[in-house]
C-alpha cells in the first residue's frame, strides 16, 4: 500500500512538472514525463493491475491539463504500460542507458500512434507531417536523456516498494506465531 502511494505522489510530481515543463520549453525540446512515467509502471514488479490504471489514470489528467481529446493519452500511456511489462523480461531495461533508449523509441512510437489515432478519429486535428517530423527527434531525444536522468528515482521508488513489502511478509509472519 505505501508503495502504491509513492507511486501516485512520483506520478502527481511527474504531471506538474510536465505542465511547468509545457510552458518552459518549445515542443519540439519538450521531454514528455508522464510517458517515462507509464513506462516505468510496466517495468514495476508488483501490482500489474494498479500499475495499468494508473497509466490510465494520469493519461486521463494529461488530456484534461493538455486540452487534448478526451482518452487520446490514456489510451496512448496505457499502451505503454501494458506493452513495456509485456516485453519486459526480453528486453531487460535495468540501467540508465537502455530505458533512455527504450523511452527515446517509445516516444517516437507514442508520436505514430498519436498520428494514427488522430487519423481514424478526427482527421481535422491532425497535425501537418511537417510539424510531425519537426517535433519529433527532438522530444524523443529529451525524453530518453530524461528518462535515463530519472532512471536512479524510478528504481529507488520500486526498492523501496520491494523493501516495504518484505517487512509487510516479516510482520505478518510474526503475528501468526
Amino acid at each position: 500500500m505505501i508503495g502504491n502511494l509513492r507511486w501516485l505522489g512520483l506520478g502527481t510530481a511527474l504531471l506538474a512538472a510536465q505542465g511547468l515543463i509545457a510552458n518552459l520549453l518549445p515542443a519540439w525540446v519538450r521531454p514528455d514525463l508522464v510517458l517515462i512515467y507509464a513506462l516505468a509502471l510496466g517495468v514495476r514488479r508488483a501490482s500489474p493491475t494498479w500499475s495499468l490504471a494508473m497509466a490510465f489514470g494520469f493519461g486521463f489528467a494529461f488530456d484534461a491539463l493538455s486540452g487534448s481529446d478526451p482518452g487520446l493519452y490514456a489510451l496512448l500511456r496505457g499502451t505503454a504500460c501494458a506493452v513495456t511489462r509485456a516485453f519486459d523480461r526480453a528486453l531487460y531495461l535495468r540501467a540508465p542507458l537502455p530505458w533512455g533508449l527504450y523511452a527515446a523509441g517509445w516516444a517516437v512510437v507514442d508520436w505514430i500512434g498519436m498520428v494514427a489515432v488522430l487519423q481514424l478519429l478526427r482527421p481535422a486535428a491532425l497535425p501537418g507531417w511537417l510539424d510531425v517530423l519537426v517535433r519529433v527527434p527532438g522530444a524523443a531525444v529529451a525524453t530518453g536523456i530524461a528518462a535515463g536522468l530519472l532512471y536512479a528515482l524510478l528504481r529507488r521508488v520500486e526498492s523501496a516498494e520491494e523493501r516495504d513489502s518484505s517487512w509487510t511478509v516479516l510482520s505478518s509472519a510474526g503475528s501468526r506465531r
